[in-house]
């Protein structure tokens, strides 16, 4: 085995005696609890990785003065470069197997009061996604947590010993057991104690991350000399690398008329393994862990690699990259990648977010050049020569979903696993690709599985995911293939597909005809998009202390909502419903885009908002989005960018954003909450045992588009009303809307808001 991959095992594993200490044994060293966990309780497993791994995770917190392996002064300096994460502040003390994790999101500049997580495994439902502001942890919860953990370990570990292969599943365990616990607490006795604001699993992955970098950037007399002046030192030893997808948009919604709805759920979920594939060849280019890749979501990546690595590399990644991109999607799709150097003293907080956002200047500056890297002869031969452009083109009736998107869609259904074989990279030869075939220039044969078993080809590795679920270890069994070795893991997202239960099949994945015919009210659709507003403002103004491990732990908390908790909010709502009516095409990074019936959006829109508020605790980060309805045959695509442009349009209402556009008004979500109580009101009034008469829609609307006479035509209008209707639930809803759109503070919702709230209203009530 290598000497760099003992090195990314022993700085993954290093600190995993806390997890350990805290479960069984809390007046023990951590480093020996972390000794203890490679040497007793999997002491098989580690036999082959010798000694000097084993005690490079003992000896930690050694003086490395006294120290005779490098693996060992390599994790310290790691760890102490990682470490730069820990903030001190005036707090009480807490005893450390009691002490929750906070919720990153609540610490930033504008937040109200600190939130903590609850612990526990990692899944996606509300009690692990949402923090709150008294959580209490019971020691006992540790033992159990520990015992859950050390057994899943045990199941995909059995009869085996480790090699790299294991690697990403330990990452994986990691993920789903330590997500939820601090990797420090504030146990000092001291009046400036730790902020346990870092997860343990967020500590180790980038441990190893620094340590990789390490093992292969600095000889021995570069680490001992750091080991004494890291702090200040001008060493290169890392670059931040990002990688950016453009063209997302139009490649997206430029679908075939037939099967809309499975071409669209295809093509985004090939634009997610897209950006994962490529960032995945990086990684294997530079021979980089998975601990490596900080973040690849929302078409985009970043990737810590050593320095002098990347510099050699880069310009040929790009180049490849391009070339690649350029033979699958004729300028389409492109991939900016750009990178800057980090050095031993940018770990400190007050440097490093500026090389976050340093790169991605270099981003769009590289933006400005597209596919200048490719050289001017490949281009030469390449601009000119014919091409049908076969993402886009649906003008031939006989015209065929050549890259499969429909079928890729259909499979996403039932999907359990998906299968990724590493495979040499393959090129298309000018062929017409699948998108399959895509992914395989970069090294991945995909399969998307139910139950089934496929069998690689040419494939010597196989990761294998667990699609929207953290229990990946059951049922591995049956996912081992002979002379193939095998990492296990699992994937957040998975699309919410809805299911048409008025068939013989109960599972027929239902088309937009029937979200349409779901709705109620018109049968017609609507499209929903939201995003986070000025995220990147977030990042750069509003997070102290930004080291690389709050900055990856900003990002993935983030993620973890859109990816992880968004899908169970839509299923939620599909489940309680006769006819299920919400498709969540993506939601990922911190967007979303979903289409459905059109009666569903505004109740999901304001739910996703109102857990969102939850989520980051308060209104110091906020979200926005726009919903556009349509007949149920309006192009999609055009569809598609009317919703996008409804949500800049609630995004323009103010420099605060805040907003939701609906029935082309954008509003504040406290307005918006005030049109929903309203619009829930003329219902009840319209449809009840004693309704009022429908054409009081027209009539309102009428009346208050005429700014000058609105006054006396409204009072005559509700005094003719009120002696016409004499029951007291009439009664009662018109002295209260007579006074609220006539109060003298009521012109916002006299002017903007009744034409939006006698709209719905009508669409609503309608039956065709």
């Amino acid at each position: 085995m290598k000497k760099q991959d003992l090195l990314h095992l022993a700085a993954l594993l290093h600190d995993i005696g806390k997890f350990r200490q805290r479960a069984i044994e809390r007046y023990k060293k951590h480093q020996e609890h972390s000794y203890e966990f490679v040497t007793e309780d999997f002491s098989d497993f580690f036999a082959p990785c010798g000694d000097a791994f084993k005690n490079a995770i003992r000896h930690h917190h050694h003086n490395p003065t006294q120290l005779q392996h490098l693996i060992a002064k390599q994790v310290i300096l790691a760890d102490r470069l990682s470490a730069t994460e820990r903030e001190d502040e005036e707090r009480e003390s807490e005893d450390f197997v009691v002490s929750p994790l906070v919720s990153i999101l609540s610490r930033l500049k504008c937040a109200d009061k600190e939130h903590r997580y609850k612990l526990t495994a990692l899944n996606f439902d509300r009690d692990t996604i949402i923090p709150t502001e008294t959580i209490d942890v019971n020691p006992n919860d540790y033992e159990k947590l520990w015992k859950d953990f050390k057994e899943a370990f045990g199941k995909v570990t059995a009869g085996k010993r480790y090699t790299p292969a294991h690697y990403q599943t330990i990452v994986a365990l990691l993920h789903k057991y330590t997500s939820r616990m601090p990797s420090a607490t504030p146990w000092e006795k001291r009046e400036e104690k730790t902020i346990p604001d870092i997860s343990l699993y967020a500590h180790l992955r980038t441990t190893a991350a620094i340590a990789a970098c390490i093992g292969h950037e600095l000889t021995e007399t570069d680490v001992n000399t750091l080991l004494t002046t890291h702090k200040d030192s001008d060493k290169k030893i890392c670059a931040l690398i990002k990688g950016d997808i453009s063209g997302i948009q139009n490649f997206l919604y430029h679908v075939l008329s037939d099967g809309a709805a499975n071409q669209l759920r295809g093509r985004s979920f090939y634009l997610q393994l897209l950006t994962e594939a490529i960032a995945h060849w990086v990684l294997r280019q530079l021979d980089l862990p998975i601990t490596n890749l900080l973040l690849a979501s929302g078409g985009h990546f970043y990737i810590l690699a050593p320095y002098t690595d990347a510099k050699k590399e880069l310009d040929t990644l790009r180049q490849q990259i391009s070339q690649k991109l350029w033979a699958l999607h004729r300028g389409n799709i492109s991939c900016i990648l750009a990178g800057i150097s980090v050095k031993a003293r940018d770990f400190k907080a007050e440097n490093f977010l500026c090389k976050w956002d340093a790169v991605s200047g270099k981003v769009q500056e590289r933006k400005q050049r597209k596919w200048a890297e490719m050289g001017n002869d490949y281009m030469f031969q390449n601009l000119f020569e014919p091409y049908q452009n076969r993402e886009v083109d649906d003008s031939d009736e006989d015209e065929k979903d050549y890259w499969q998107f429909d079928e890729l869609g259909k499979q996403l259904r039932n999907a359990a696993y998906m299968i990724a074989f590493e495979v040499t990279d393959e090129s298309t030869n000018g062929e017409e690709p699948t998108w399959n075939d895509a992914l395989k220039t970069f090294g991945l044969d995909i399969h998307i599985c139910t139950d089934e078993k496929p069998e690689p080809k040419h494939a010597k590795h196989a990761i294998v995911y667990r699609l929207a679920e953290t229990n990946f270890f059951t049922g591995i069994e049956k996912y081992q293939w002979d002379g193939v070795s095998e990492s296990y893991d699992f994937r957040i997202f998975k699309p919410v597909i809805a299911s048409r239960h008025d068939t013989e099949d109960p599972g027929k994945i239902a088309d937009y005809d029937y979200l349409a015919e779901a709705s109620e009210g018109v049968k017609w659709l609507g499209a929903l998009r939201m995003d986070v507003d000025n995220l990147g403002t977030v990042f750069t103004e509003k997070l102290d202390n930004a080291t690389i491990s709050r900055l990856a732990s900003l990002s993935e908390s983030i993620r973890l909502f859109f990816e992880g908790y968004v899908p169970q909010l839509c299923r939620e709502y599909n489940e309680k419903r006769d006819k299920e009516t919400l498709e969540l095409i993506y939601a990922g990074g911190d967007d979303l885009f979903l289409v459905g019936g059109w009666s569903a959006l505004p109740e999901i829109a304001q739910k996703i908002r109102s857990e969102f508020n939850h989520f980051v605790t308060g209104d110091h980060v906020t979200l926005s989005g726009g919903i556009a309805i349509e007949h149920k045959k309006f192009p999609l695509y055009q569809f598609a960018a009317r919703s996008g442009s409804a949500e800049d349009a609630a995004k323009s209402i103010d420099d605060d954003k805040n907003a939701i556009t609906f029935l082309q008004k954008p509003m504040k979500w406290k307005e918006f909450a005030e049109v929903r109580k309203w619009h829930q009101k003329f219902l009840d009034a319209l449809t009840g045992q004693d309704q009022l008469p429908r054409d009081i829609l027209i009539r309102l609307s009428q009346i208050y588009e005429d700014k000058e006479r609105w006054a006396w035509r409204s009072l005559y209008y509700f005094h003719r009303l009120q002696e016409r209707y004499k029951y007291d639930e009439q009664k009662a809803f018109l002295r209260d809307l007579k006074h609220a759109l006539n109060h003298q503070d009521s012109s916002q919702f006299r002017e903007e808001f009744i034409h939006v709230i006698t709209r719905w209203t009508a669409l609503r009530i309608r039956d065709s």
